[in-house]
């Protein structure tokens, strides 16, 4: 049940206000286009600006030009500093808990503006919804942090530990800012993260990895109306595109369907001949290499290195048949799956705070992408959950949407997790 307590925090929360603040902050092209100038440093600004106003110490770090990060941490403890969160001070807060609620600046292409019911970025509400790129895939989810964070503080609350929030650019590309975070020393206190992406506030413990590998084939370039003079790359590139295929029905067959994840899966993304870097493709001209990339996406029990080594032995068959064609194969990047346990107290404290708030069991669920919670976990050993508002469905297409109805529990969640999570010292 909600105490009095947790219901004197909880009416805190400014719903009008909240429901500006994702309205302002969609209404901020975050699209990643620097030819025209455009990127996460006017979002991100909106983000620090609402950090000060809230009273939170905050910190604004570009990664690379024109790409940000916004760091903002509240404590209650008296001498609490936002460096104390790196582990190479002497900290005072060494001890204490550390809850983190991550989220992105950045959003995806809004495509043709025509093909919109309403322009991309006018933030139309509707139908109880509100529309627009970005207001699902996150920036709703980031406002309901910032609005729990708001409430805490206006509370005057004590709890025993810290919440931070991380605002990063570039989750949907490279992900350079949560690696920045991670690198810049942000992440080394934080005991469990919330990632505030949209689940249609289920309580996602689970997350698939990721695995690329980028895979050449290199003949001899010809002339095309003379092929036998060269070695043609493409032929080779299909039978292992084919062997791939099947080895994907393998790993499905082996592995199975994890209970939130599904299946996994192994998705040639890129298929270019010429290979990238190699010149412009040309009708007469049989290129010297073909090239692909592979989108792994693993569950629990898959193994990256064996993988890798399995998909070696497949480009090594395929350039057997000639001595003059030869393979490389690159890893671009590798990130394990994600488990958090149930019983994990920042599970436990969300879990609670879906059942107490609408009085049906939580639903509990997984990730089949990536998130920023995959970099927090592989390289700090970070217990993360996935839990935000936004149909799991909606990301990404045109008229995106999110319900208010949703961001409203949403931001009750974080402040019922927050306090539960880091325990009330008096209030």
């Amino acid at each position: 049940m909600v105490s009095a307590l947790e219901r004197r925090v909880l009416d805190c929360i400014d719903d009008d206000e909240l429901i500006r603040w994702v309205q302002a902050l969609t209404r901020i092209p975050s699209v990643w286009k620097p030819g025209e100038g455009i990127g996460e440093e006017a979002a991100a600004r909106w983000v620090e600006a609402r950090c000060q106003e809230i009273g939170l110490q905050t910190r604004f770090e570009f990664v690379v030009p024109g790409r940000p990060n916004v760091i903002a941490a509240y404590s209650t403890h008296p001498s609490f500093s936002i460096d104390d969160l790196r582990s190479d001070r002497q900290s005072p807060i060494a001890d204490r808990k550390v809850l983190m609620f991550e989220g992105h600046t950045d959003v995806v292409t809004e495509g043709d503006p025509a093909q919109w019911t309403d322009p991309p970025f006018s933030a139309t509400i509707r139908d109880g919804r509100i529309y627009g790129r970005g207001a699902n895939d996150m920036k709703a989810g980031l406002c309901c942090a910032l609005m729990a964070i708001n409430a805490i503080v206006k509370s005057g609350v004590q709890l025993n530990g810290d919440i931070l929030l991380g605002a990063v650019c570039d989750e949907e590309g490279g992900m350079i800012g949560i690696k920045h975070f991670v690198e810049r020393g942000w992440a080394d206190r934080v005991t469990a993260c919330i990632v505030c992406e949209p689940e249609e506030n289920h309580v996602c413990i689970a997350q698939k990895g990721v695995m690329w590998l980028r895979c050449v084939i290199r003949g001899v370039m010809s002339h095309g109306a003379m092929p036998l003079t060269g070695v043609n790359a493409m032929y080779p590139m299909a039978r292992f595109l084919t062997m791939v295929h099947a080895f994907e029905e393998r790993e499905v067959a082996r592995h199975g369907r994890h209970a939130f994840l599904g299946q996994p899966s192994i998705t040639p993304t890129i298929v270019m001949s010429p290979a990238r870097g190699e010149g412009e493709p040309q009708h007469n001209v049989m290129p010297g290499a073909a090239e692909c990339v592979l989108d792994i996406r693993l569950i629990p029990g898959q193994d990256p290195d064996e993988i890798a080594r399995r998909v070696e032995q497949m480009l090594a068959a395929c350039v057997a048949i000639d001595d003059r064609l030869r393979y490389e194969l690159h890893v671009i990047e590798v990130r394990h799956p994600t488990h958090t346990d149930r019983d994990h107290p920042v599970v436990q404290s969300l879990a609670s705070a879906y059942a107490d708030l609408t009085g049906r069991p939580p639903i509990y669920g997984g990730v089949p992408g990536s998130t920023d919670g995959t970099i927090l976990h592989a390289r700090k050993g970070i217990p993360i959950v996935t839990c935000g508002p936004g149909d799991i469905h909606i990301p990404h297409h045109v008229d995106e949407w999110v319900s208010i109805e949703e961001i409203k529990l949403a931001a009750r969640m974080y402040v019922l997790a927050a306090m539960r999570y880091l325990r009330v010292l008096s209030s």
